[in-house]
């Protein structure tokens, strides 16, 4: 199965409220935004069952932004692995979002949360689990994946994710990066390669991320998330609070000329570290990517990074 390519468009950050004044200049370095509907909501239950609801002012917020720049979509919630099915509330938000406001492709966490106890009362894990990297995995993810991409006519996307648990189930001597090309192989959806995410999995449990990354199917990174967290209990977390460290830049110079697709590039800072790290260094981490991006990956660029092995 072959994805629609979408547009390039450039240097992005995650949206929040009043984004434009918490960046200052670094304003003026954004080419689009990642804006995630579960934000934007509030979640009620009633009877025991789990509604989302768009909060209003929320919701205007975020779409008066969408004035100036593009949006893609950045979904939390969906739970795509979940053996029980994925999350019908979520896709009914997405819908409602996407008849606002169109989005130039959209992506989701390769994890799941929903599940159900013994009793078969439903479970909601409150933090993303990791996928074993197995064909049933991949039998059950793919046509999903393949169903979302026809679904809003867009290019959908899988992030790969942080995990902290040793010794996950594997098939056929894969390791992440094989599970990761089987995957996009088969439902021909893209790839939203978090680097940060990748490096805590190479520093938690010592492999070489360059090694890695060399056998990763290029072609199928579309979009490419980069952050900073801290380390606790010697394990380095999946929080996006800090500046993007050296090792991951790195990692960055090295798989941006040749992931001849990569259409963004997404620097993620949650809500309340913006002014804690303040305009100052978002924009100089901005400036970074806009550098990075103009080098390698502007359409002007594309000839070249196509020679790149």
């Amino acid at each position: 199965m072959k994805m629609n390519q979408p547009t390039p468009l450039g240097v992005g950050f995650t949206w929040q409220p009043d984004l434009k004044t918490a960046l200052g200049p670094g304003w003026g370095l954004l080419d689009f935004l990642e804006i995630s509907p579960d934000v934007l909501c509030r979640e009620m239950i009633t009877n025991g069952t789990r509604h989302l609801a768009y909060q209003p002012d929320l919701l205007q917020a975020a779409l008066g932004s969408t004035s100036e720049l593009p949006v893609v979509i950045h979904g939390l919630g969906l739970s795509i692995g979940s053996t029980t099915g994925w999350s019908e509330e979520y896709l009914r938000i997405l819908d409602e979002f996407a008849q606002h406001q169109s989005f130039r492709w959209h992506s989701e966490h390769l994890a799941f949360m929903l599940t159900t106890m013994p009793d078969g009362t439903p479970l909601h894990t409150g933090i993303p689990l990791p996928m074993p990297f197995t064909d049933e995995a991949i039998d059950l993810i793919a046509p999903r994946a393949t169903a979302l991409g026809e679904r809003y006519g867009v290019p959908f996307l899988l992030e790969n994710l942080t995990y902290y648990l040793p010794g996950l189930p594997a098939e056929k001597g894969r390791d992440e990066i094989a599970f990761l090309n089987d995957l996009t192989a088969q439902s021909g959806c893209g790839l939203l390669l978090d680097l940060y995410n990748f490096y805590c999995n190479a520093v938690n449990f010592g492999f070489d991320p360059f090694e890695a990354l060399s056998r990763l199917r290029m072609e199928s990174v579309i979009e490419i998330h980069l952050a900073g967290g801290a380390a606790h209990d010697g394990f380095l977390t999946d929080i996006h609070t800090r500046e993007v460290p050296e090792p991951v830049w790195e990692l960055l110079e090295f798989v941006a000329p040749r992931a001849v697709n990569l259409a963004g590039i997404v620097y993620e800072v949650m809500e309340p570290a913006v002014p804690l790290l303040g305009a100052k260094r978002l924009t100089q981490q901005l400036a970074r990517v806009r550098q990075i991006w103009d080098t390698h990956c502007a359409p002007s660029q594309r000839r070249s990074a196509y020679a790149v092995s």
